[in-house]
């Protein structure tokens, strides 16, 4: 089991992490907090703050929005609170405290919260879990209450939480519902650990323990002649796209919307780690498994359908018409890192970079106003416009979503990695997971890790230990002319105050699908270390599809566009269009003419223009 060093210990110093978490706290969130409040010209309305002033008698106002529009604030307020763990910001401290305040107004004496509910329907609480999201909302708001009061110190969030929880273990101790989009589990867990409240945990094992056992809850709603539905297409989707279509311990496979799975496993993996029974652990282990060599893309992105932002079969990964939200790359980094905790694997860390440094990095624009919430491997513009099955793709990112869960989750994400860099297991062992530039003082240890280029040195100032360096998939660690790709690089401190210099290179590698995935057939993908390598029309024009590497050669070109990331080059063949001579088909051999195939780090896709872009290219 890991303890991680937590985010109000540990301080990012790389640079471009730092450009990043400024950018976050200067741009970021002051513009989430002018659309919350509907101030940004051109944007869609978020209502968000609206529902808030109405439910607290401020303003009188229908609810606006979807029925969950609440966590975008929740959202918001925990981004903040790692902000100002970093760097005092008595500007965003008291927006938060603004927020807060609100907050606390818009809830019900009894510690009910919920907007949608309090202004529209507040005779039909809890009667509709499958949909209307009340416990998904409270889960976020949880989360941002112990960030909050972790990072300031302040109490009145807290009180607030400990009051929504104390309503919900009321309500639902005694019965068999459970959320139909997970959440509020892990945030049970996460206020327990935080101020020992075991009623906290005794509920979420509850919830856990229901769900998908006996009469199942969410047909029990469906069959209510009273039902009210939010979306008619959840008439179409069965217990599987809510995880409740078996007992969670034996689930062996990531079904339905791929976030609520995402934000499920992850409680489970926490409760496995608590309670430390086997049948729990295991069935995270099958999950994820399952997850990492059948259902998940190259990216890091998950849920290969759009209808249902969901999971599909093993193998089914198309590039183009897939969904890969930025949310759930976000909760698959959730799940790894719990299940790291769990069991000392440092190899789940190679998925939790994987979804990092692609899907959830390419979710923002380099300006923080920008978003995807889809994250395609292959677009052409022209086909996203005007082609209603890719109606969810956009070839630019948009400045805001009627449906607007992934902004504030990237802008929560972001700041919160540094209590995800060092851990200590039971035996005292020092493990550094991820190499990001960074310091923590904590437990008597004093550590800083710096990098200049590949060449990284641990400085230590503390008792004897062992200390652990993760060598992440796709890359060669030299630790005292000793050379290692995989597992960890061990070395042993005395004691006192030393320093470790070692150097961590990224391979530059194609990779191949497996023979199941259909699209995959014929084509490769470019990776340097943990970073996948995409082709751009900017770079290569039109018609990426007609492009193929002839050569396995691959070259590096120093560019200062992507934050020192090279550009890399192969070798490549681009058919010639004047074989088809007008003509869709021809049964001619097609001309073709030697070309370079220049190709960018995928997150950085889509900031300088509207283009085509591909992942997966043609092998010749």
């Amino acid at each position: 089991m890991l303890n991680f060093i937590p985010f109000t210990k540990a301080r990012i110093n790389d640079p471009v992490w730092q450009k990043r978490i400024e950018l976050v706290r200067t741009v970021v969130l002051p513009y989430q907090w002018e659309i919350l409040h509907d101030r940004v010209p051109g944007a869609e309305r978020s209502y968000c703050i609206r529902n808030f002033k109405a439910a607290a008698g401020d303003i009188k106002e229908r609810h606006g929005g979807m029925v969950f529009q609440d966590t975008d604030l929740y959202k918001w307020l925990e981004a903040v609170a790692y902000v100002l763990a970093v760097q005092a910001d008595p500007t965003l401290e008291a927006m938060a405290d603004e927020a807060i305040d609100l907050i606390s107004r818009a809830q019900a004496q009894d510690g009910y919260l919920n907007t949608y509910y309090t202004l529209e329907k507040p005779h039909r609480r809890y009667t509709n879990l499958m949909e209307g999201h009340e416990l998904y909302c409270d889960g976020h708001f949880i989360e941002a209450a112990v960030a909050y009061a972790k990072a300031t110190g302040k109490t009145k969030v807290l009180d607030i939480a400990l009051k929504v929880a104390r309503q919900l273990h009321n309500y639902f101790m005694d019965k068999p519902g459970y959320p139909g989009h997970p959440e509020v589990e892990l945030a049970l867990i996460r206020l327990y650990e935080h101020t020992g409240e075991r009623f906290c945990f005794d509920l979420a094992l509850h919830f856990i323990n229901v769900r998908g056992v006996g009469e199942n809850y969410l047909d029990m709603e469906r069959q209510d002649k009273e039902h009210e539905w939010v979306w008619e297409d959840m008439k179409r989707f069965d217990n599987k796209y809510f995880q409740a279509h078996a007992p969670v311990r034996e689930q062996d496979t990531a079904e339905g919307h791929s976030v609520r799975a995402m934000y499920l496993y992850s409680a489970l993996a926490d409760a496995g780690r608590i309670t430390g029974e086997t049948a729990l652990c295991d069935a995270c282990k099958k999950l994820m498994d399952n997850v990492r060599t059948k259902r998940m893309y190259v990216t890091g992105g998950i849920g290969s359908s759009s209808f249902g932002e969901r999971f599909t079969t093993d193998y089914d990964l198309p590039n183009d018409t897939m969904y890969c939200e930025t949310c759930a790359s976000i909760g698959l980094m959730m799940f790894s890192h719990r299940m790291a905790k769990m069991t000392s694997e440092v190899s789940y860390y190679d998925t939790w970079e994987r979804a990092l440094y692609n899907t959830v990095l390419a979710g923002m624009a380099a300006d923080g106003k920008h978003f995807f919430y889809v994250n395609p491997l292959e677009v052409v513009p022209v086909n996203t416009k005007n082609n209603v099955t890719l109606g969810h793709v956009h070839a630019t990112r948009q400045s805001w979503f009627g449906v607007a869960c992934c902004p504030p989750n990237v802008a929560r994400t972001l700041p919160s990695l540094s209590g995800s860099i060092y851990a200590l297991d039971e035996d005292k062992a020092l493990y550094v997971m991820t190499h990001i530039a960074s310091a923590f003082e904590d437990q008597g240890i004093k550590a800083s890790l710096n990098k200049q280029g590949e060449e990284f040195t641990l400085q230590l100032d503390g008792p004897p230990m062992t200390v652990k360096l993760r060598v992440p998939s796709g890359f060669t660690l030299m630790l005292n002319g000793e050379e290692y790709r995989q597992g960890t690089a061990q070395l042993r401190h005395p004691g006192g105050a030393a320093a470790y210099p070692y150097r961590l290179m990224p391979i530059t590698r194609w990779l191949y699908a497996h023979p199941a995935v259909s699209q995959g057939g014929g084509k490769c993908c470019l990776m340097r270390g943990y970073e996948v390598y995409c082709l751009e029309e900017k770079d290569n024009g039109t018609h990426l599809s007609g492009l193929y590497v002839s050569d396995q050669v691959v070259t590096e070109e120093p560019s200062d566009l992507f934050d020192g990331l090279p550009v890399l080059v192969a070798q490549g063949l681009r058919l010639n269009e004047q074989s088809w001579q007008g003509e869709l088909y021809t049964s001619t051999t097609p001309d073709t003419s030697p070309c370079e195939a220049r190709f960018i780090p995928y997150r950085y896709w889509g900031n300088r223009g509207e283009g085509e872009m591909r992942v997966w290219v043609n092998m010749k």
